[in-house]
């Protein structure tokens, strides 16, 4: 009965990572091939993301940093992994990972540019300031909501260990890598993040030991993405 998550749900199947040889437009039909897990991860980001809103510049712009790095997330799994229950957590770990950093602008809707713009300047962690900022960052924020609310443990790691993935338990290492591997190679598509700051865990664990290879990745990626939004 809900128009806007009726209209997510088809977009999903009908999106290139089903590759469908005609669009679905039956609700039944679709529910069938994306599964209770995927239902229950489509509810868990666009539940979020209604309650926690898109109504500022602000917010739209975490969002769309969000849907790409759930994108790229997917992607990283499906070319480097031979784990298709990894696929859906993946991609919902990707939506939700900076849900404490929307929860923040709520409260401080200039301060988080301000942390940002600093760190690119001095090329410092964001998350320092962070903590000293709000007394957590905002990855331990959202953890903590994600678990107010119920949600599943391994989407509460990807949210806390995003950018700290060799703090992540051992049993949620590939969803907490292949998260922080997509955000950060948005972050590092747009310049805000250079090779340096790779963590070597998460590298080795998808077979990435050069410059070089994050380039020719993301490049594929970043192509991938584009005709994704224009389905």
């Amino acid at each position: 009965m809900d128009p806007a998550l009726t209209a997510d749900l088809l977009k999903i199947v009908n999106s290139a990572q089903y590759m469908l040889s005609k669009k679905v437009d039956n609700i039944s039909e679709a529910v069938k091939m994306v599964g209770i897990n995927g239902i229950k991860n489509l509810l868990y980001s666009y539940g979020t993301q209604k309650v926690l809103g898109d109504d500022t510049v602000e917010k739209k712009k975490l969002w769309e940093h969000s849907y790409k790095t759930a994108f790229y997330a997917y992607n990283l799994v499906k070319n480097f992994k031979n784990d298709a229950s990894l696929l859906d957590d993946v991609y919902v770990g990707g939506i939700l990972h900076d849900m404490g950093k929307i929860i923040f602008s709520n409260v401080h809707p200039d301060l988080l540019e301000k942390i940002k713009g600093f760190c690119v300047e001095k090329n410092l962690p964001a998350s320092t300031f962070e903590n000293l900022s709000s007394g957590l960052n905002h990855g331990e924020l959202g953890a903590m909501i994600a678990e107010k609310w119920n949600f599943p443990d391994r989407l509460v790691a990807a949210i806390r260990y995003h950018h700290d993935p060799d703090a992540a338990p051992p049993e949620y290492k590939n969803i907490v890598d292949t998260v922080y591997l997509a955000n950060l190679f948005c972050e590092y598509e747009n310049g805000n993040a250079g090779f340096d700051q790779f963590d070597t865990g998460p590298l080795e664990n998808f077979g990435l030991k050069s410059e070089k290879q994050i380039d020719t990745l993301i490049k594929r990626l970043s192509t991938g993405f584009k005709k994704e939004g224009q389905i």
